[in-house]
């Protein structure tokens, strides 16, 4: 299995650093379409540059065009993947379904990697996107060893995963929160890190959201054994003496040289939240181990030591001899001396005068080889030397210097151009729209007390777990967990339905358990639809689908005036602005206590409810106001979407009180958001 270092780099600075301690590959961001905006990123310029000066050394280039992409930004987004082809990328790494449909059209021979945005976190998850023309999946962060290793002996994928880093609490791709409370979307590269912020819960008060970073450089090879072939270490925001110390400590790991005490002292002092690292969910550690609760976001690392810093920049200010090439020297009397180069795809060669006779120091194929080796400030070395030297010749090291300078400008011209690639033409059909339907009303509840109030919608939508206790009726739907951790409960769950019945999913896996199962699937806002073309993509895969709920009316009319598929809009609640592996309860409370509700309190005096799973511990944050659209159904109808209200925290009296201004109209009482829908 192919084994790769996969480097982060903000601008060009840090990508001469990647490339010179050892990276095998580097990510980067264009202008637009980057999950990590305030990074510099490349223009088109700088990216044909950046593949040029990666590729001459032997080292692979990604562009990262992973966010998601509006109605409007279509065009756009074609335009980035053109930019990105034409440049000689070696792949992309997309979020959006859309941008995997027009990348795969324009250019089906540019390899596709789907980013961990997509919350690829089962085995379901990663045949589906292979299916769909992925050749690569960066996996959730949250994913233990065995659960990548089941992943890997189950798809076969080529498997990436996050080996140092950053992480998020957050399930990455379904975060909300820096979204509704602040309008910067983590979704389009905007994330304003409120997991970072200090908030109290109950009597105390504590960064209960912010994890530390993650080291795993001591588990690289159960991290083969698992499956995983790219090892990414997150950066893109970072310097380049980051890159450099990280890089370079992880490619001795990778090649298994042990790893000293200067070098985890190094990746500790270059930067880490707290000082101290995390093996996290791959080593199956969970609250409080892997989190910094005391710790401040603007405190959270010592100054880099200057040595370390003058360490680091002498990393990347020198060019690294990764290119091995062989060399054929050809000097014979009467002859023009030849020497001829290659790097197993492309051989140049070079011609000088001819040899003159020696007086005393005849030129050998020893020294002859001890003068071209000499590769210092070059990405090349001597792997392979031959000679064929007649005797008694003499050549003055400057000519053989000659010869060496312009076989390496020839084969490093050849190593620079991009790939020969066919760039399609293409316009996206859609296919004829459905018959308007009546707009209906659908409710869904969190637990089983909420159920008789809302009896009044048209349907009920019921998480998986409550059938185990209430019998299905034809007017309910199931909802699947956000994240599925245990697959074969659900589909234990799923084979007790009636069939044909309608069951939500926000992961390409869960539509896939769905539909085996012979149920309806229908897509959850999780799948972040957010443009009529991954509408269009998922409409194969589901017979409804909820809209992003990061959308205005107006994107959502311009989605509905194309999609094929019925839609369905979150008219009412507290959003779901996060879901957590990690268990907040545990680290407020000292104990899984996750059958009790936790409030979190920002320093605006907001209250952000917290649920936890008593089965899973996964932890669901609510955000601090809900959405209220009852006094605006006149704009929602123009939407043609069905009307979703999503009840948690409500009471049975509240409930039934919001059903019904839901059908007849009704306005707000307490504090409330309109969410998106104007903006």
């Amino acid at each position: 299995m192919m084994t790769e270092l996969l480097s982060p780099a903000g601008d060009f600075d840090c990508l001469r650093a990647a490339v010179r301690s050892g990276a095998d590959a580097v990510y980067v961001g264009g202008k637009d379409f980057s999950a990590r905006k305030g990074a510099k990123n490349f223009s088109a310029e700088e990216l044909s540059e950046a593949a040029a000066y990666c590729h001459e050394r032997g080292v692979k280039l990604y562009i990262a065009i992973n966010t998601l992409v509006k109605s409007c930004e279509l065009s756009a987004a074609e335009d980035a993947v053109k930019t990105a082809a034409r440049s000689g990328v070696d792949g992309l790494i997309i979020q959006d379904l859309a941008v995997m449909e027009v990348a795969g059209r324009l250019c089906p021979e540019l390899p596709i990697h789907a980013s961990t945005q997509l919350t690829a976190h089962s085995a379901e998850d990663v045949a589906a996107l292979m299916e769909m023309g992925f050749s690569r999946v960066v996996l959730s962060r949250e994913l233990s060893e065995a659960e990548i290793s089941r992943i890997y002996s189950e798809t076969g994928c080529e498997i990436e995963a996050f080996v140092h880093g950053a992480l998020c609490v957050c399930f990455s791709g379904r975060c909300l929160m820096s979204s509704f409370i602040g309008g910067r979307s983590g979704n389009r590269g905007c994330c304003a890190q409120p997991c970072r912020q200090l908030y109290g819960a109950e009597g105390g008060k504590g960064y209960f959201l912010s994890p530390r970073d993650l080291s795993l450089a001591h588990r690289i090879d159960a991290m083969k054994k698992a499956g995983v072939c790219s090892f990414k270490i997150e950066g893109r925001m970072k310097s380049p003496e980051y890159v450099a110390v990280v890089t370079s400590v992880y490619r001795k790991a990778i090649d298994g040289l042990p790893l000293s005490r200067q070098d985890e002292e190094d990746l500790r002092s270059i930067f880490s939240r707290g000082g101290e690292f995390t093996e996290a969910y791959f080593s199956g550690i969970n609250t409080p181990e892997m989190m910094n609760y005391n710790i401040s976001n603007d405190n959270i690392s010592r100054a880099a030591p200057k040595e370390l810093i003058t360490r680091a920049q002498s990393l990347y200010n020198k060019e690294r001899q990764s290119v091995g090439v062989s060399m054929e020297l050809r000097c014979r009397e009467g002859e023009n001396i030849s020497l001829t180069v290659s790097d197993g795809k492309h051989s140049v060669q070079a011609e000088g005068p001819q040899p003159q006779r020696a007086e005393n120091a005849p030129l050998t194929a020893e020294k002859a080889e001890e003068r071209l080796s000499k590769t210092g400030g070059t990405p090349y070395y001597v792997a392979e030397f031959k000679a064929n030297i007649g005797a008694c010749l003499f050549l003055p090291a400057a000519e053989l210097n000659a010869l060496r300078r312009e076989c390496f400008e020839q084969l490093g011209e050849l190593r620079r151009q991009p790939p020969e690639r066919k760039i399609n033409g293409f316009k996206f059909e859609f296919k004829e729209k459905s018959a308007p339907q009546k707009q209906r009303l659908f409710a869904e509840i969190t637990f089983p007390e909420q159920l008789e109030a809302a009896k009044n919608a048209d349907k009920v939508i019921v998480p998986l777990a409550l059938f185990d206790k209430i019998e299905f009726k034809e007017n309910y739907a199931a909802i699947l967990p956000q994240i599925i951790l245990d697959r074969d409960t659900v589909k234990q769950r799923l084979s007790r339905l009636p069939k044909g019945a309608e069951v939500y999913s926000s992961s390409l896996g869960g539509l896939r358990l769905i539909a085996e199962a012979g149920l309806t699937p229908v897509g959850d806002y999780g799948l972040n639809v957010f443009n009529p073309v991954s509408a269009e993509i998922l409409a194969e895969e589901a017979s409804r689908l909820t809209l992003s709920p990061e959308l205005n009316l107006k994107e959502i009319i311009e989605i509905g005036a194309k999609a094929s598929v019925p839609l369905e809009i979150l008219a009412y609640g507290r959003q779901r602005v996060m879901v957590s592996r990690a268990c907040i309860v545990r680290g407020v409370r000292g104990r899984c206590d996750c059958a009790s509700p936790l409030t979190l309190r920002d320093k605006t005096g907001a209250e952000f409810t917290v649920l936890g799973d008593r089965g899973t511990h996964l932890n669901t944050v609510l955000n601090s106001r809900p959405t209220f659209m009852a006094d605006k159904l006149s704009q929602l109808r123009r939407t043609g979407a069905d009307l979703r209200l999503c009840f948690t925290t409500e009471t049975a009296d509240e409930i039934s009180d919001i059903v019904q201004k839901y059908r007849t109209g009704g306005e707000p009482e307490g504090e409330f958001t309109r969410g998106y829908y104007f903006k």
